[in-house]
Protein backbone atom coordinates (compact mmCIF):
# COMPACT_ATOMS: atom_id res chain seq x y z
CA UNK A 1 0.00 0.00 0.00
CA UNK A 2 2.81 2.27 0.96
CA UNK A 3 5.82 1.16 -1.04
CA UNK A 4 5.15 3.28 -4.47
CA UNK A 5 5.20 6.48 -2.05
CA UNK A 6 8.20 5.43 -0.08
CA UNK A 7 9.71 4.49 -3.77
CA UNK A 8 9.43 7.86 -4.20
CA UNK A 9 11.80 8.94 -1.45
CA UNK A 10 14.65 6.99 -2.80
CA UNK A 11 14.70 3.64 -0.57
CA UNK A 12 15.04 0.54 -2.54
CA UNK A 13 12.34 -2.56 -2.34
CA UNK A 14 14.68 -4.07 0.51
CA UNK A 15 14.75 -1.30 2.55
CA UNK A 16 11.06 -0.46 2.15
CA UNK A 17 10.48 -3.79 3.69
CA UNK A 18 13.05 -3.41 6.70
CA UNK A 19 11.24 0.62 7.31
CA UNK A 20 7.61 -1.66 7.41
CA UNK A 21 8.84 -4.00 9.88
CA UNK A 22 10.64 -1.75 12.16
CA UNK A 23 7.41 0.39 11.60
CA UNK A 24 5.34 -2.51 12.95
CA UNK A 25 7.52 -4.30 15.31
CA UNK A 26 9.58 -0.90 17.07
CA UNK A 27 13.16 -1.75 18.25
CA UNK A 28 14.84 -4.54 16.63
CA UNK A 29 18.41 -5.77 15.97
CA UNK A 30 19.57 -6.97 12.35
CA UNK A 31 19.18 -10.81 13.47
CA UNK A 32 15.90 -10.05 14.13
CA UNK A 33 15.19 -8.16 10.90
CA UNK A 34 17.23 -10.80 8.76
CA UNK A 35 15.22 -13.88 10.22
CA UNK A 36 11.66 -11.86 9.67
CA UNK A 37 12.38 -11.18 6.51
CA UNK A 38 14.33 -13.91 4.76
CA UNK A 39 17.77 -11.66 4.08
CA UNK A 40 21.27 -12.48 4.37
CA UNK A 41 22.64 -10.51 7.66
CA UNK A 42 24.98 -9.23 5.86
CA UNK A 43 22.58 -7.12 3.29
CA UNK A 44 20.60 -5.81 6.42
CA UNK A 45 23.55 -4.22 7.86
CA UNK A 46 24.34 -2.23 4.46
CA UNK A 47 20.50 -1.58 4.17
CA UNK A 48 20.62 0.05 7.62
CA UNK A 49 23.38 2.30 7.00
CA UNK A 50 22.20 3.08 4.32
CA UNK A 51 18.64 4.26 5.47
CA UNK A 52 20.79 5.51 8.60
CA UNK A 53 22.28 7.77 6.11
CA UNK A 54 19.02 8.49 4.58
CA UNK A 55 17.51 9.49 7.79
CA UNK A 56 14.76 6.86 7.93
CA UNK A 57 16.15 4.54 11.13
CA UNK A 58 18.07 5.59 13.88
CA UNK A 59 20.77 3.38 16.35
CA UNK A 60 19.60 2.53 19.71
CA UNK A 61 22.48 0.40 22.05
CA UNK A 62 20.37 -2.26 24.19
CA UNK A 63 22.86 -4.00 26.49
CA UNK A 64 25.97 -2.48 24.02
CA UNK A 65 24.53 -4.26 21.17
CA UNK A 66 23.23 -1.78 18.20
CA UNK A 67 18.98 -2.06 17.79
CA UNK A 68 17.17 -0.05 15.05
CA UNK A 69 14.09 2.00 14.85
CA UNK A 70 12.49 4.37 12.78
CA UNK A 71 12.31 7.61 12.78
CA UNK A 72 9.07 9.48 12.65
CA UNK A 73 7.40 9.25 9.50
CA UNK A 74 7.29 13.15 9.53
CA UNK A 75 10.59 12.91 8.97
CA UNK A 76 10.15 11.59 5.44
CA UNK A 77 8.21 14.75 4.83
CA UNK A 78 11.09 16.39 5.91
CA UNK A 79 13.71 14.50 3.55
CA UNK A 80 11.55 15.09 1.30
CA UNK A 81 11.56 18.34 1.69
CA UNK A 82 15.45 18.14 1.79
CA UNK A 83 15.65 16.79 -1.44
CA UNK A 84 13.23 19.11 -3.12
CA UNK A 85 15.34 22.08 -1.68
CA UNK A 86 18.98 20.37 -2.58
CA UNK A 87 17.48 20.02 -6.33
CA UNK A 88 16.32 23.99 -6.51
CA UNK A 89 19.86 24.79 -5.32
CA UNK A 90 21.14 22.77 -8.55
CA UNK A 91 18.97 23.73 -10.88
CA UNK A 92 20.71 26.95 -11.92
CA UNK A 93 24.07 24.98 -12.34
CA UNK A 94 21.95 22.39 -14.82
CA UNK A 95 20.22 25.43 -16.85
CA UNK A 96 24.04 26.63 -17.24
CA UNK A 97 24.67 23.07 -18.23
CA UNK A 98 21.88 22.82 -20.60
CA UNK A 99 22.73 26.09 -22.10
CA UNK A 100 26.59 24.99 -22.69
CA UNK A 101 25.67 21.87 -24.76
CA UNK A 102 22.56 22.91 -26.76
CA UNK A 103 23.47 22.28 -30.23
CA UNK A 104 22.84 25.72 -32.54
CA UNK A 105 21.78 25.05 -36.14
CA UNK A 106 23.02 27.33 -38.67
CA UNK A 107 21.36 27.32 -42.06
CA UNK A 108 22.50 29.14 -45.05
CA UNK A 109 20.79 29.66 -48.32
CA UNK A 110 22.41 31.51 -50.86
CA UNK A 111 20.89 31.76 -54.67
CA UNK A 112 22.54 32.80 -57.99
CA UNK A 113 25.51 32.39 -60.19
CA UNK A 114 28.43 32.59 -58.11
CA UNK A 115 27.20 30.54 -55.25
CA UNK A 116 30.00 28.22 -55.84
CA UNK A 117 32.86 30.83 -55.13
CA UNK A 118 30.99 32.01 -51.89
CA UNK A 119 31.23 28.01 -51.16
CA UNK A 120 34.82 27.98 -51.76
CA UNK A 121 35.30 30.99 -50.08
CA UNK A 122 34.04 29.66 -47.11
CA UNK A 123 35.82 26.32 -47.10
CA UNK A 124 39.29 28.43 -47.20
CA UNK A 125 37.93 30.54 -44.05
CA UNK A 126 36.31 27.45 -42.25
CA UNK A 127 38.95 24.98 -42.38
CA UNK A 128 42.61 24.31 -40.76
CA UNK A 129 45.73 23.69 -41.79
CA UNK A 130 45.88 19.54 -42.95
CA UNK A 131 42.03 19.59 -42.31
CA UNK A 132 40.32 16.69 -44.76
CA UNK A 133 37.18 17.98 -46.68
CA UNK A 134 35.18 15.87 -47.94
CA UNK A 135 32.66 15.87 -51.11
CA UNK A 136 29.99 13.92 -53.08
CA UNK A 137 29.03 14.11 -56.41
CA UNK A 138 31.26 16.82 -57.90
CA UNK A 139 31.28 17.55 -61.47
CA UNK A 140 35.07 18.60 -62.20
CA UNK A 141 34.84 19.30 -65.88
CA UNK A 142 31.63 21.59 -65.47
CA UNK A 143 33.33 23.42 -62.45
CA UNK A 144 36.26 24.34 -65.00
CA UNK A 145 34.53 24.81 -68.16
CA UNK A 146 31.71 26.74 -67.21
CA UNK A 147 31.07 27.79 -63.12
CA UNK A 148 34.30 29.10 -61.52
CA UNK A 149 37.52 28.07 -63.70
CA UNK A 150 39.56 30.75 -63.00
CA UNK A 151 38.84 30.99 -58.72
CA UNK A 152 38.54 27.29 -58.62
CA UNK A 153 42.07 27.42 -59.98
CA UNK A 154 42.79 29.70 -57.08
CA UNK A 155 40.99 27.96 -54.50
CA UNK A 156 43.13 24.90 -55.98
CA UNK A 157 46.51 26.70 -55.09
CA UNK A 158 45.52 28.23 -52.04
CA UNK A 159 44.11 25.12 -50.37
CA UNK A 160 47.01 23.14 -51.59
CA UNK A 161 49.32 25.78 -49.86
CA UNK A 162 46.81 25.23 -46.54
CA UNK A 163 47.67 21.76 -46.24
CA UNK A 164 44.66 20.65 -47.18
CA UNK A 165 43.31 17.34 -48.05
CA UNK A 166 40.35 16.46 -50.12
CA UNK A 167 38.62 13.21 -50.52
CA UNK A 168 36.25 13.16 -53.94
CA UNK A 169 33.50 10.64 -55.13
CA UNK A 170 32.51 11.06 -58.49
CA UNK A 171 30.40 9.33 -61.23
CA UNK A 172 32.32 7.26 -63.26
CA UNK A 173 34.23 8.56 -66.00
CA UNK A 174 34.03 12.10 -64.98
CA UNK A 175 37.30 13.92 -64.99
CA UNK A 176 39.46 14.71 -62.27
CA UNK A 177 42.12 16.83 -61.57
CA UNK A 178 45.66 16.49 -60.78
CA UNK A 179 46.91 17.43 -57.52
CA UNK A 180 49.05 16.03 -54.96
CA UNK A 181 46.65 17.06 -52.53
CA UNK A 182 42.82 15.71 -53.85
CA UNK A 183 42.16 11.99 -53.80
CA UNK A 184 39.13 10.67 -56.07
CA UNK A 185 36.89 7.19 -56.19
CA UNK A 186 34.21 6.49 -58.16
CA UNK A 187 30.73 5.32 -58.04
CA UNK A 188 27.75 4.46 -60.27
CA UNK A 189 25.81 7.27 -60.96
CA UNK A 190 22.62 5.58 -59.67
CA UNK A 191 24.49 5.93 -56.30
CA UNK A 192 24.94 9.57 -56.43
CA UNK A 193 22.09 10.75 -58.49
CA UNK A 194 22.36 14.67 -58.67
CA UNK A 195 24.27 14.93 -55.25
CA UNK A 196 26.92 17.94 -55.01
CA UNK A 197 28.35 17.49 -51.22
CA UNK A 198 30.82 19.34 -49.53
CA UNK A 199 31.33 18.33 -45.93
CA UNK A 200 33.93 20.31 -44.15
CA UNK A 201 34.64 21.45 -40.18
CA UNK A 202 30.95 21.29 -38.66
CA UNK A 203 29.75 22.37 -42.19
CA UNK A 204 27.88 20.55 -44.82
CA UNK A 205 26.55 22.26 -48.09
CA UNK A 206 24.41 21.55 -50.97
CA UNK A 207 25.06 22.82 -54.53
CA UNK A 208 22.16 22.35 -56.59
CA UNK A 209 22.79 23.17 -60.33
CA UNK A 210 19.94 24.99 -62.61
CA UNK A 211 18.96 28.14 -63.26
CA UNK A 212 19.43 29.77 -60.77
CA UNK A 213 21.60 27.69 -58.79
CA UNK A 214 21.29 27.41 -54.73
CA UNK A 215 24.00 26.16 -52.05
CA UNK A 216 22.84 25.12 -48.63
CA UNK A 217 25.17 25.75 -45.82
CA UNK A 218 24.08 23.79 -42.79
CA UNK A 219 26.04 24.43 -40.01
CA UNK A 220 25.86 21.44 -36.55
CA UNK A 221 28.62 19.03 -35.67
CA UNK A 222 26.37 16.26 -35.50
CA UNK A 223 24.75 16.29 -38.86
CA UNK A 224 28.51 16.84 -40.38
CA UNK A 225 29.89 14.08 -38.70
CA UNK A 226 26.61 12.30 -39.56
CA UNK A 227 27.36 13.08 -43.53
CA UNK A 228 31.12 12.02 -42.74
CA UNK A 229 30.02 8.57 -41.66
CA UNK A 230 28.04 8.05 -44.53
CA UNK A 231 30.52 8.95 -46.61
CA UNK A 232 33.38 6.78 -45.58
CA UNK A 233 30.87 3.73 -45.91
CA UNK A 234 30.63 5.08 -49.76
CA UNK A 235 34.41 5.61 -49.64
CA UNK A 236 34.64 1.98 -48.61
CA UNK A 237 32.74 0.43 -51.72
CA UNK A 238 33.88 3.28 -54.11
CA UNK A 239 36.86 2.36 -56.71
Amino acid sequence: MYESQLKELGLTDNEIQIYLILLKQGIMNPSEISQKLGLHRGYIYDALERMQEKGVVNIILKDNKKHYQVTSPENLVELLKFKLEYFQKVVPDLMKLAHLEKKETKVEVHKGKRVFRTLLKDVLATTKKNDMIHLVGIDENLLLTEIEPIYLRQYLTLSKAKGIQERLIIKKGSRKIKEPNIQYKELDEKYIGEMQQFIYGNKLAIFVLGTPRYLIVIENKEIADTYRKQFNLLWEIAK
